[in-house]
Order: structure tokens, then sequence, then C-alpha cells
């Protein structure tokens, strides 16, 4: 979680309770009030909203209702893609800056309008501008940005973030309820440990089961050494009665060992790695990152496995001498 993140949120402000809030909080630091105005999106460039086909598209949609802002600049957490600036001066009537996720949910582009449902009463608003959030961060964003005073005088609510030490949290929340109660605090913090233990928790559970997967993966190397132990055991015979010392066949073994081990290792990594980008990509929606120097790691750890495991297992082929050999298929024939 990062240093600088908020890690208390605080909801259900009234416009008129803004000063007070800054009085009770007293943090040292400028703090951001976001103004919130729930709305529906009813129809784009006059074409209404199929909300069931919304509804089955993966990710957020705008069949649900939206909180909608109203601001004159930038945050600091984005940029435009497309415009000259949040609102165009040269237009006349309501403008909306939307976010790029938008355009993802329904194809827009500057000079579209979309109409929009605010308590009941319908609002039609042209694009000016198409923001993108600059990086992955955890501070507030909207969808829709309107001018002051476009929105200013709608009915909502105001919520804000901030950064509070954890010693300090429990005595912020007390003073605040004790002064507003209709306001929510959200102790993300909290939140995070939960998430955490529980984390622990099935990271523990797939470590379990990798362990028993490397145990039954060594057993199978093994069996299948010794399955075919007559014909490695000939093969190191005949290495020996042509001259080859012992050094040689361990480097022959183990050439064979580790070429099953590359191949099995860089099968399974990439198997692993393409399921890791699906999840991220399809399901979560979160950056993939490779982890190529750890991947790298456990592709040598695999191949020091696999070689250390089949040389152990034919150590008793290795040391096999030819002559007690050759005697036993005599005497075996």
């Amino acid at each position: 979680y990062p240093e600088d993140a908020p890690n208390l949120f605080f909801v259900d402000i009234q416009p008129d309770q803004r000063e007070g809030f800054v009085d009770v909080v007293d943090s040292g630091t400028q703090v951001t009030f976001y103004p919130v105005v729930r709305a529906r999106v009813t129809a784009v460039n006059g074409k209404r909203i199929d909300r069931e086909a919304q509804h089955r598209s993966r990710g957020d949609s705008l069949a649900r209702t939206m909180n909608l802002t109203y601001r004159e600049t930038l945050l600091d957490t984005e940029k435009l893609i497309d415009g000259d600036g949040l609102f165009r001066e040269d237009w006349q009537g309501p403008q909306v800056s939307i976010l790029d996720e938008v355009v993802e949910m329904h194809p827009m582009s500057v000079g579209d309008q979309i109409r929009f449902k605010i308590q009941g009463v319908p609002l039609t608003a042209r694009i000016s501008s198409i923001r993108t959030r600059v990086g992955e961060n955890l501070s507030p964003f909207f969808y829709f940005v309107f001018p002051t005073d476009v929105l200013g005088k709608a009915p909502q609510t105001v919520f804000t973030a901030l950064r509070v030490p954890p010693s300090e949290v429990a005595d912020l929340q007390t003073r605040l309820v004790n002064t507003f109660p209709n306001i929510s605090v959200i102790d993300l913090s909290q939140t995070l440990q939960v998430l955490a233990r529980l984390m622990q928790r099935l990271s523990n559970i797939l470590r379990g089961f990798t362990a028993l997967s490397i145990i039954a993966g060594v057993l199978i190397l093994a069996s299948a050494i010794w399955a075919t132990r007559a014909q490695r055991m000939t093969e190191a015979v005949y290495f020996k009665v042509l001259g080859a010392k012992r050094r040689f066949i361990l480097q022959v073994f183990s050439m064979e060992n580790l070429l099953i081990a590359l191949i099995s290792g860089a099968m399974a990594l990439g198997m692993a790695q393409l399921g890791a980008w699906a999840c991220c990509h399809f399901f979560f929606d979160i950056a993939y990152r490779p982890f190529a120097w750890t991947s790298i790691g456990l592709l040598l750890a695999n191949a020091v496995l696999v070689v250390a495991t089949g040389l152990l297992a034919s150590w008793a082929i290795l040391t096999q001498k030819p002559v007690v050999y050759l005697r036993e298929q005599v005497d075996g024939e």
C-alpha cells in the first residue's frame, strides 16, 4: 500500500459542513473536497442506452448509477488525451469531460452528446475533452466532470480522503462522530489488514499444494529413472568398456537431466505467465507483471532440483562395475 496514499475516506459530507469538517480534522494539510451528484446516463447522441447489453458486457458499464462531479481544473493524477482544455470557451451550453474508461464502455468522441437524468431532471451535455489517469494510484477519480455553473446547485454530497497516522485514527473518528454524526468514516487500513490476513492464508495454502506437487514430481522422476534402470546400466557399462570414466558418464546423465529440467521448466513457466496475463487482463483488470528475475530464478532452481534428483537416483548405476554386471548377465542366461 503506497505510503502517501489516503487511508481514511469521509463520505456524506454536506456542502455547508466543509468548514466545520476542516476545523475538526485539523490535519495541517489542505483538504480537497469532491462533490458528488448521482445520475444515470440515458442516451448517447440521441440513442438510448441498451441497459441489458451494458449489463452483459465485461467490467463497468453505463447501465449503473454514475457519480458526477464539477470542477474547473485537472487533478494532478490526470492528463488530457483529446481536447485543448477541460472545457471549451467557444462552446455554448452544458459541457462534460469524460474519462477514457467511458469510451471503452461505449464508443464516444469529443463533440458527442450525452443525456443524463439527475434526480429526475434531464440534462444533455456535449463532450469537451477526454481524460486519462496517470499511472496507478488510489486517488479519487470521476468518469464525468462538469463545469461548476452546470452542477454547482444540483443536489449533492461531498467526500474527501486523508492520510492519517494510525495512532490518530480512533481519536479523529470520535471527534468527527460527536460533531457530525451524518458523516461516515471508512478506515481503509483496517480493510487492508483483513485482506492481507486472508491473502496470507491463501498464499500458505498455495505453498502447501506447491510443495506436494514438487514432492510428487521428484518421486515421478525417480520412478522413471528406476523403471529404465536396466537400460541405463547397460549404457553405463558400455561406456566404461569403451574406456569412458565415471566423470564422463556423470556428465552424460547430468546433461540428460538438465535438458529435461530446462524443457519442462520452460513449458511450465510459459503456461504460468500466460495464465497470469490472462487473469490480470480479463478478470482482475490490473497491470501484468512478469517478475522476470524471479521467474529465471525458479527455472534455475528447477534445473538444480531435477539434476540432483536424477543423479541421486542414478548413483547405484554409476557405481556398478562392468565385470559384475557382465557376470550377472551371463549367469542370467
